[in-house]
């Protein structure tokens, strides 16, 4: 089956500023377990295309997910504090990132405290012009950890990988394994950044910083990349145990400008082009 969000209109008056209110997701789980979303095409969503948040055990598999690529916020797939989730065999080209795993934002996020964990994605292939190929924040202040990303083929994004967050989010993401990744045509192959995104309000704690550690990324192959990696971490908390490994990647910039680093400690085995001193250790 089909479900068209027929999203054109949400979007025009985005555009033009005339919203009152935010747009739906064209399909969102809240506090549900035990789902499975399989064989389906969703089209157009207004925003965010499949959001469970505060869900347990959840199965999606086999969809098709399609919106332009000048739509905005048409995210692909965004679990949000839940935990025990399969996506497989997907096959996503829209707006936004491909699939974006969150947890709440800043401090309604920190007190609520409930994170995002278990999620295993395998084989899927996506395109995007204008965000990641696998996004994980930036809303993540309840915490994300334990994420298996494997076999993904991800093609015109700005980011391949992107992990994102900001003084104020609090929180963490930490135990992240991401391995057999295809990258073609991407600005960014692997991004970390400590700067990103807005606040919901002016409540925000700036002294709640993340915590980004023990993320391994291994196994990626790239062709017509830009740049090779930013990875800018917070100057108060810099981002930890960043593991690269067996990554090559074709990049169209000076080898000398290929990276981008500060206020991150890793190590590195087999990346091409080398990374930054950071990373060397």
């Amino acid at each position: 089956g089909t479900i068209d969000g027929q999203g054109a209109i949400w979007w025009h008056m985005f555009r033009n500023k005339s919203l009152d209110y935010t747009r739906g997701h064209l399909l969102e789980l809240t506090n549900s377990q035990d789902i499975v979303i399989s064989n389906l095409t969703f089209l157009n969503s207004p925003f965010w295309t499949i959001h469970p948040v505060y869900c347990r055990n959840v199965s999606i598999q086999h969809l098709t997910i399609l919106a332009p690529h000048d739509s905005p916020n048409t995210d692909g797939i965004d679990p949000d504090s839940s935990s025990d989730v399969c996506i497989q065999d997907c096959f996503i080209s829209n707006g936004d990132d491909i699939i974006a795993i969150k947890s709440g934002w800043d401090e309604y996020g920190i007190a609520f405290g409930s994170p995002s964990y278990n999620i295993m994605i395998r084989r899927v292939i996506g395109s995007t012009f204008s965000s990641a190929g696998i996004a994980l924040g930036s809303e993540m202040s309840g915490g994300i950890f334990n994420v298996y990303v494997d076999d993904m083929v991800i093609q015109n994004a700005r980011r391949g990988i992107n992990v994102k967050t900001s003084e104020g989010r609090g929180g963490y993401i930490r135990d992240i394994f991401i391995s057999n990744l295809r990258m073609v045509s991407a600005r960014v192959a692997i991004a970390f950044t400590g700067s990103y995104g807005d606040h919901p309000d002016n409540k925000y704690n700036r002294l709640a910083l993340p915590e980004v550690d023990r993320i391994i990324i291994q196994n990626v192959t790239g062709q017509n990349i830009s740049m090779a990696g930013e990875v800018e971490g917070i100057s108060g908390a810099p981002f930890a145990n960043i593991r690269l490994s067996n990554i090559h990647l074709n990049v169209t910039s000076p080898l000398e400008r290929a990276w981008k680093c500060s206020y991150v400690r890793g190590t590195s085995n087999n990346v091409f082009p080398p990374p930054c001193a950071q990373l060397h250790n």
